[in-house]
């Protein structure tokens, strides 16, 4: 018997993959799709809880651009030009997460609710608020409510005192160096916004010339004697002399134009002007400070050339000035024909007025007169003293009932006047 040949046997077999992390591993393949289904939960949950708010909010600002108040913010600005661009697209996304945030936090301050129909709709009646409604927003809301409540548009904020201290955070160089301002104070923005959220605009009120601040810093633009050494304070030092800053040095004009345009651009609708005067000088200063502080001509001038000089760069700007001290020839401000300023707050207190008074050759006797008479005689006084410009009346509160102010307005607004403020 022939045995059949028989070659080498083989033997094959499909070898399994031993290692986890082979592309092809079954267990590889389960902890990808875990982790892709991870991933999308995560896009989806950011993407509602991110992106959808915003598109939602821009929303809004299309159908109801008022919808929302302005978030509260500062005046500090980034560089864009000179900020890397990643750092730019981080700043633009937290800037963004923020103002959401912001927004969502200070929207219910906001009223919606009708004005108070006290004076006529198309009045604007402006209340003077205390120094301390400006020491944060908390107050400052407070005041801008109390005004509403009152049924007054707008609230009158001393932003610059008569010692020449700023309440608010300037970005003027000088009045940050001489310590009027710094940077714990509220700025002009967020005290606009504030009031904003009770539909309540600002009006400033800012002292130029009386001040104590500024020339106590600075030789230039202060009183100095004529060998250029010395500062003149307007009392010994011991008794509490003061410098002032002084009209005849462009210094003074260039630093107060800069305050007045800062808050012009800031959203504050009208600036007020005070204390544009000079101090009482006695005989013998002029032998200090040289003969011009005493030449009529040349003292009207120098107050002209500073309230000219913060018109060129504030519209809205005015001078403060007395109806009483106007009919006495002592307004030494107070020149309308060559006065730049397209407003004068006129102060008007009727109880002053007991004795006829003369605007040039014009006579008005309002001291007989009953109160609504009285008012409506001295605010035609008061617009024919200032010829072309327009007057806006400042009324002694605190010498009037709530009854006397909405006569005093009515009468006003029956003759045309539409902006008035109150002062106490």
């Amino acid at each position: 018997m022939k045995h059949k040949k028989k070659g080498r046997k083989l033997f094959t077999y499909q070898a399994r993959n031993r290692r986890v992390f082979s592309d092809y591993h079954p267990v590889r393949s389960a902890i990808g799709t875990a982790v892709t289904l991870v991933l999308v939960a995560v896009i989806g949950f950011v993407g509602y809880n991110v992106v959808g708010p915003i598109v939602t909010r821009l929303h809004e600002e299309e159908v109801n651009p008022t919808a929302t108040a302005d978030p509260y913010f500062t005046e500090k600005t980034v560089n864009q030009e000179t900020q890397p661009v990643a750092e730019t697209i981080e700043s633009v996304t937290s800037t963004t997460i923020t103002t959401m945030l912001t927004t969502e936090q200070t929207t219910t301050a906001t009223t919606e609710e009708p004005f108070p129909a006290r004076f006529a709709e198309d009045v604007d009646v402006a209340m003077l608020v205390s120094e301390e409604s400006l020491e944060s927003l908390d107050s400052v809301e407070k005041a801008a409510k109390s005004c509403r409540d009152h049924g007054f548009r707008s609230m009158i904020l001393p932003l610059k005192l008569s010692s020449g201290k700023l309440q608010y955070a300037s970005s003027v160089d000088k009045a940050v160096a001489c310590g009027a301002s710094n940077d714990s104070m509220l700025t002009l923005r967020e005290i606009v916004n504030a009031a904003k959220r009770y539909q309540v605009s600002c009006v400033a009120q800012i002292y130029t010339l009386e001040d104590h601040t500024f020339p106590n810093y600075f030789m230039e633009g202060s009183y100095v004697f004529e060998d250029g050494t010395t500062r003149w304070l307007d009392n010994k030092p011991e008794e509490g002399g003061q410098p002032w800053l002084n009209p005849f040095d462009a210094a003074s004009a260039d630093y107060l134009a800069g305050i007045a345009a800062e808050i012009q651009k800031s959203g504050f609708t009208q600036i007020i002007c005070c204390g544009t005067v000079f101090p009482s000088f006695f005989h013998s200063d002029a032998e200090i400070l040289g003969s011009r502080i005493e030449d009529p001509v040349q003292r009207k001038d120098a107050l002209l050339s500073v309230l000219n000089r913060i018109s060129d760069v504030a519209p809205t700007a005015g001078l403060y000035a007395d109806l009483y001290e106007i009919s006495q020839g002592t307004a030494e401000a107070f020149q309308p024909g060559e006065l730049h300023m397209a407003p004068v707050y006129i102060r008007i207190n009727p109880e002053e007025f007991t004795e006829p008074l003369f605007i040039g050759e014009q006579r008005f006797d309002p001291g007989s007169l009953a109160f609504r008479e009285k008012i409506e005689m001295l605010a035609e006084a008061a617009r024919s003293a200032s010829g072309s410009h327009e007057v806006i009346p400042i009324l002694q509160a605190d010498s009037l009932t709530d009854a006397d102010i909405d006569t005093a307005a009515d009468v006003l607004s029956e003759n045309g006047f539409k902006k008035i403020c109150l002062q106490q």
